[in-house]
């Protein structure tokens, strides 16, 4: 009897390398019905991906990428082995922003005299703007996918939408270039010598199918991943990616200031019993923050209290604080989240909490907002902590409606399993962009034989 059917998706994802799996629960399951499949992850964490993507270009063997590979390839038939479903030949990849930069550049078309613009002007500019097109434009690395903004640029660099009439010598679009990390080129150009089948897409594009709803899919939307080290943020509309960016920061920033709270109050033990004053006046608030922002602190201190043993503080951050909530207190933990006789008010830690994520969503909305056409209609929220009233705080910076966005499988949410494997698993058990359903219970030996290959040339 054959084995019954599984999906397989490697995600390179926000959080680190993972297989997203989606099993039949029988020999009939029907495709898109999510209530057939069953789904699970399993996280890559082994010595071969320690540094990856962190890893510098010049650093980069192929015997390093072919042993990491052959890692892979002894997962899955351990899996295999271990659950005895056969994956399809098909390999589906997803990239998040950890695994790709992303190229500006603007386009110019130049013109030998100052003249009026015409509509075969913007003919022939719109075919610059085609994929097809804009992929022959020579920038370094692998390109996974080219996107154009809608907006002409003039002279002066004001954008317009209708340039037609204007007297201009030059005028184009800016252009961003996604590319793969190094690593992750040579990763997937080694698989590819053996002619496996291998589907490489961006993880926001799962990602925004899982969690945009019908009106999101429609409008002008920004889908916006914050992670402890990066945010990635994309923009779509009619259901396409129109724009996708990432900054190297994210709530790495906020643990650090819990930490430095945390640091001042164990240093000086009267802050406890003093920090509701500061609730009278937000002038001392302010100052108070900015004391312990740029406050010197010894890395001896690092030894004394972590960031992870603060991080017990988090689960009490609330960004929509009102000045009617109740006034409470939480307890600061000490080394090793041990327990210690001090407090914390409320206030003090939200106030913190609410300034330094509205610095973070600040600067996203400004890398964003660089190209007029970026401005959305509607937000979606992913992020890697529960933070309390994130939502009302991306709602008052970018002054559009935001939510939090929330996995889900056969109607129930999700939190173990990524919404980038959620959106890649539920169009693999639908069919989708392959023409129809899927050959039922193909084998994966092609699969497990280029990995075994790899893994020789290797040893």
């Amino acid at each position: 009897m054959n084995a019954k059917s599984a999906k397989l998706n490697l995600d390179f994802g926000h959080g680190g390398i993972s297989m997203n799996i989606a099993m039949a629960n029988d020999f009939q399951a029907r495709y898109g019905a999510e209530g057939d499949w069953h789904v699970e992850t399993t996280r890559l964490n082994t010595e071969e991906f320690e540094g990856f993507p962190g890893m510098s270009q010049n650093r980069i063997d192929e015997g390093y990428v072919r042993t990491a590979v052959a890692s892979i390839n002894r997962i899955i038939s351990e899996w295999q082995r271990d659950n005895g479903y056969d994956f399809d030949s098909n390999l589906e990849v997803t990239v998040s922003a950890a695994f790709f930069e992303v190229l500006f550049l603007p386009y110019r078309l130049e013109f030998s005299q100052l003249r009026e613009i015409t509509e075969d002007d913007i003919r022939k500019i719109e075919i610059c703007k085609l994929p097809g097109e804009m992929f022959k434009t020579p920038i370094p690395d692998e390109k996974i996918r080219s996107l154009t903004s809608p907006y002409f640029t003039i002279s002066n660099e004001v954008k317009v939408l209708e340039p037609i009439g204007r007297k201009t010598k030059n005028f184009g679009f800016n252009a961003y270039f996604i590319t793969k990390h190094p690593i992750l080129s040579k990763f997937l150009n080694i698989m590819k010598e053996y002619e496996e089948k291998i589907k490489v897409s961006l993880s926001c594009e799962s990602e925004f199918k899982a969690l945009a709803n019908k009106e999101e899919r429609m409008s002008k939307t920004a889908l916006i991943h914050i992670t402890d080290s990066m945010s990635e943020f994309s923009v779509w509309q009619d259901s396409e990616l129109k724009y996708l960016n990432k900054k190297e920061s994210g709530f790495m920033k906020l643990r650090e200031v819990i930490w430095r709270l945390c640091v001042c109050y164990h240093k000086n033990p009267k802050l406890a019993k003093r920090d509701h004053e500061f609730i009278k006046r937000g002038d001392y608030m302010e100052k108070f923050y900015n004391m312990i922002k740029n406050a010197e602190i010894s890395e001896d201190f690092r030894d004394f209290l972590s960031a992870d043993d603060c991080s017990v503080l988090l689960e009490f951050i609330s960004c929509a604080l009102e000045e009617e909530t109740e006034y409470s207190r939480h307890e600061l933990p000490g080394k090793n989240k041990s327990r210690t006789n001090l407090t914390i008010s409320n206030y003090v830690l939200s106030y913190f909490a609410k300034t330094t994520l509205r610095s973070l969503l600040s600067e996203i909305k400004q890398t964003m907002f660089d190209d007029d056409f970026c401005k959305p209609e509607s937000i979606i929220l992913e992020c890697s902590l529960p933070i309390k009233g994130i939502e009302e705080l991306a709602e008052e910076v970018f002054e559009v409606p935001a939510r939090k966005g929330y996995v889900r499988w056969d109607g129930e949410v999700r939190r173990d399993l990524s919404s980038a494997g959620a959106g890649i698993l539920q169009s693999l058990i639908s069919g989708e962009d392959r023409g129809g359903p899927i050959e039922k219970n193909k084998r994966t030996t092609r699969i497990l034989s280029l990995f075994g290959n790899i893994f020789s040339k290797a040893s």
